[in-house]
C-alpha cells in the first residue's frame, strides 16, 4: 500500500470512529428474535431460509474392535419441512479417502460458498483444499508465499477464510501466517490471500494494529458477508475486503459484567438477515447467558437487541438456520436444536461419535467448477508428513 492509499485509509478510519457511540437498550423487534453463542473452536453460520446445512460429522465404519474400523468424515446435508419445525438428514457426501480423518482431528470447514467448501487440516501443516462436493471436484491450493526466515524454527498457519470477490468473480482465501522466534519469543505475523483464478498466494500488508488471540486458531471467530470477511482479535473486530484486499476494522461492543480475563470472553461473529453482521457474546465461558448485538452500519454503532439462556445440557452451538433455528451439540454426543422464537430445546435424532469435529454451514449444491481434478485424492494432501 503506498503513502496516499494508507493516507485516504487512515483519514476513512479516523472519520469513522469518531461517528462511533453505542447503544445499549434491548429491543423487542421481531426482526432479531434472538440468535446464537458459536464457542470459536468451531465453524459457526448463519443460512436463509432457501438454503440447506451441510453438516460434518465424523463416525466410526466398520468393526471398532478391529483395525477395520474407520473415523469417516460425513458432509451430510441436512433439510427440513415447509415449516422449519423438523429436521433430517437428506444426502450424505464423502471424502473418498478415509485418511484425510485419520491423519488430522483438527482439520475443519474453513467456509463455503457458492456449494464450495473449503477444507484446512492442522494449523501446523497449512494444507488447504477446495471441494464441491455434488461434482466431486477438488483443488489442492499451493504452498504458502511466506518464506521461512532461517532463523525462525516454525511456521505457524493460522486461522482462514473463505469467501467470494463478485467484482473479479473469483474465490479467495485469506490466512494468518506466524514465524516463530523461539530464541527471543518473537513473532512475524502476516496475512496472506489466495486466488482460484491466478492459482497463488500473495502476501498482504496489514496497517491496522491488532492483539491476535492467544489461544488455538481453531477457536478464532470470523464470519463472511456481502464481500468482506470479519475477523476476531482480543481488541478489535478485523475486516478484509475480499475485492479492494484491503484491511480495515470495527470496535468490539462495550460488555459489562464480563470476565477479567480475556480468554474467558466468548465472542462470535454472525449474519443477520443474509446482510448484518452481528456478534454474539457470552461474558463468561461458565455461564449459559448469551447477548446479541448487531452492527447499524447507517449510525456506525452496536446495538444490544437481544439475550436469551440456555439450559443445561448444550455442549456447543454449532450454527444458526433460518434466523431463529439454533444448533447445538450436547455433552451425550447428540445434536440438539433451540428454538429462538420459543425457547425451546429439543434433541434431535443425529448423532456424532466425534463432537469436537462437528461443524456446521449454510451450503447449496451447484455444479461451479473449482478447476480441480476430480479424480485426485484427499491422501495427497498428507503425503508430505510421512
Amino acid at each position: 500500500m503506498g503513502p496516499a492509499n494508507k493516507g485516504i485509509f487512515f483519514n476513512l478510519a479516523k472519520s469513522i470512529s469518531s461517528r462511533l457511540r453505542y447503544n445499549n437498550k434491548i429491543s423487542n423487534n421481531s426482526s432479531f428474535p434472538g440468535s446464537r453463542f458459536i464457542p470459536r473452536r468451531l465453524q459457526h453460520v448463519y443460512a436463509n431460509r432457501d438454503e440447506k446445512l451441510l453438516l460434518r460429522r465424523r463416525r466410526l465404519d466398520g468393526n471398532t474392535n478391529t483395525n477395520e474400523g474407520k473415523n469417516v468424515s460425513y458432509f451430510s446435508i441436512l433439510g427440513t419441512d415447509n415449516n422449519g419445525s423438523h429436521f433430517s438428514l437428506e444426502k450424505n457426501y464423502c471424502l473418498a479417502n478415509h485418511r484425510f480423518d485419520m491423519q488430522s482431528m483438527r482439520s475443519r470447514i474453513v467456509g463455503s460458498c457458492n456449494g464450495i467448501i473449503c477444507l484446512n487440516d492442522d494449523y501446523q501443516l497449512g494444507n488447504i483444499v477446495l471441494w464441491n462436493p455434488l461434482t466431486d471436484e477438488l483443488k489442492y491450493l499451493p504452498p504458502t508465499s511466506i518464506d521461512l526466515p532461517a532463523k525462525a524454527p516454525y511456521i505457524l498457519f493460522g486461522h482462514s477464510v473463505f469467501g467470494f470477490d463478485p467484482r473479479s468473480d473469483d474465490y479467495k482465501v485469506l490466512r494468518f501466517v506466524e514465524n516463530g522466534m523461539l530464541s527471543n519469543y518473537r513473532t512475524e505475523n502476516h496475512f496472506e490471500v489466495y486466488s482460484l483464478k491466478n492459482d497463488s498466494w500473495k502476501q498482504i500488508i496489514n496497517p491496522v494494529k491488532f492483539r491476535y488471540p492467544c489461544r488455538d486458531p481453531l477457536e478464532i471467530s470470523s464470519f463472511t458477508l456481502n464481500g468482506s470477511c470479519y475477523w476476531e482479535t482480543d481488541n478489535r473486530i478485523l475486516c478484509f475486503d475480499f475485492a479492494d484486499e484491503v484491511f480495515s476494522y470495527l470496535p468490539l461492543p462495550p460488555i459489562q459484567e464480563k470476565s477479567q480475563i480475556e480468554e474467558d470472553i466468548e465472542r462470535c461473529l454472525v449474519g443477520i438477515d443474509g446482510s448484518t453482521l452481528g456478534l454474539i457474546v457470552r461474558p463468561h465461558r461458565s455461564e449459559r447467558n448469551f447477548c446479541l448485538w448487531v452492527w447499524e452500519s447507517k449510525e456506525w454503532c452496536w446495538s444490544k437487541v437481544d439475550s436469551f439462556k440456555v439450559r443445561d445440557g448444550v455442549r456447543v452451538l454449532l450454527g444458526l438456520f433460518g434466523g431463529d433455528k439454533c444448533f447445538f451439540g450436547g455433552w451425550l454426543n447428540e445434536l440438539m436444536l433451540f428454538d429462538l422464537t420459543t425457547r425451546e430445546l429439543k434433541t434431535l435424532d443425529i448423532e456424532d461419535h466425534f463432537p469436537w469435529a462437528t461443524s456446521l454451514v449454510p451450503f447449496v449444491e451447484s455444479t461451479v467448477s473449482i478447476k480441480g481434478h476430480s479424480n485426485e485424492r484427499i491422501n495427497d494432501l498428507w503425503s508430505n508428513r510421512d
